[in-house]
């Protein structure tokens, strides 16, 4: 898994140069990928027999210059390198064939819909092997069956006979995304399962997609009941399967982009102060009773009000960013930092260590030249560090707020301890 998630080129395998460079710009102005375009049989095999290539997927034309019916991708497949495939119209007979030999998917590629969603499942392939998945069934032929389609998809899965196995493996490890689990089981059937999972991990952190051969909208109203984000009926076909856990973890996604969004300042992307200070209490407890030393400091960049008296509010901006920028730059080592109207804060270990930092950032800022439109020009900054814990976060907070303030109150470019 590793290994493929290490691998960042596309390859199109494509005889129009001009639909192939439709393709690349589909995924390269929207995904941080590389494009390899190739016409013929020929180079396929050139470029894969090479051990160090660096392909992750192959998107393929079933008809190119020496396999003229598809032989590509059973090469590309029998290079353990996961295959879509791009057809100008819908064959049934085709589509069977291909998805039999486990393709990923087929899309038209005539609609700028369908290359949208290659696009999406490209980069979802190459983000899943961070993804953890667990399944819960006790036929070993269904097992055996949901495994293979989710390593297809590049997660990293385990399995566990029944709930009570699932659910010790959701135990050790937390971190689980999805969970698979069937409803008739031994010792923790479907529904006990769900209602234990649901406990520990809400619906925005874990995604439950109950499955079963039953034919009844009891069970599947009993297992979204329970806390299952969506139901799939066995038998199901593979395109429904891929579709629905690919649908529930971009769910997974959204929300935690939208939760994201509210924890961070939009200027410089640091954490906002409500969720510094939400994190850094229990942070900054847990540091005390270990006998560590937590080190907090407030950085500002001086006189902004002046800055934009002179260049106008887009100048301050400007300036927050490149202190932004010079600050992501030291902080290696740091625990926690963000930024509010007042400046930013950060939370660390060891005084000399984060005045040290604070103090090449302080250098490095006051010999940048910043740029607003038209306009360039220089700031400074000034920045207090604690010299002893105190017992709470928030008394630190403000012992280092109200240093600085008086710092600069007498002087620009300063530093002081509080």
């Amino acid at each position: 898994m590793s290994e493929t998630a290490a691998k960042n080129t596309v390859l199109i395998v494509e005889t129009s140069l001009t639909q192939a460079r439709i393709i690349t710009e589909h995924i390269e102005s929207v995904t941080p990928f590389d494009s390899l375009v190739v016409r013929s049989m020929e180079e396929v095999e050139e470029i894969l027999e090479d051990s160090n290539n660096d392909i992750f997927i192959a998107v393929l034309n079933l008809n190119i210059k020496g396999a003229p019916d598809g032989e590509a991708v059973d090469y590309v497949l029998s290079r353990k390198i996961p295959c879509i495939i791009l057809t100008s119209t819908f064959n049934e007979k085709i589509r069977n064939r291909f998805i039999e030999k486990n393709v990923l998917d087929y899309f038209n590629k005539s609609r700028r819909e369908d290359l949208e969603e290659m696009v999406d499942l490209i980069r979802r392939i190459h983000s899943n092997h961070e993804i953890k998945v667990v399944i819960a069934e006790d036929n070993s032929t269904a097992r055996k069956i949901m495994r293979n389609l989710l390593e297809r998809l590049n997660f990293t899965v385990e399995t566990g006979k029944d709930g009570a196995e699932a659910l010790a493996i959701i135990e050790a490890n937390p971190d689980v995304k999805l969970l698979l689990t069937d409803y008739e089981m031994p010792n923790l059937d479907g529904f006990e399962l769900v209602s234990e999972v649901r406990k520990t991990h809400s619906r925005d952190q874990l995604a439950i997609l109950g499955v079963s051969s039953h034919d009844s909208g009891a069970i599947t109203a009993k297992f979204l009941k329970r806390g299952a984000n969506d139901f799939l009926k066995k038998p199901f076909e593979v395109e429904e399967f891929s579709w629905r856990v690919t649908n529930n973890l971009n769910e997974l996604e959204r929300i935690r982009s939208i939760k994201d969004a509210y924890s961070r300042d939009p200027l410089t992307g640091f954490s906002n102060l409500s969720s510094f200070i939400n994190q850094g209490r229990e942070i900054y407890l847990e540091m005390l009773s270990q006998g560590k030393s937590p080190v907090l400091a407030a950085f500002s960049v001086d006189e902004l009000l002046t800055v934009n008296a002179r260049y106008g509010w887009d100048a301050s901006s400007a300036a927050i960013k490149k202190a932004a920028s010079l600050l992501e730059q030291h902080s290696f080592g740091w625990t926690l930092s963000a930024r509010s109207d007042q400046g930013f804060y950060i939370l660390a270990e060891g005084s000399e260590t984060l005045k040290n930092d604070l103090g090449a950032v302080k250098a490095a800022l006051a010999s940048s030249q910043i740029v607003s439109g038209t306009d360039r020009f220089m700031v400074s900054a000034s920045f207090t560090v604690s010299k002893n814990p105190d017992q709470t976060l928030d008394q630190a907070l403000s012992r280092v707020a109200n240093a600085l303030a008086m710092s600069q109150g007498k002087g620009i470019n300063s530093f002081s301890y509080a």
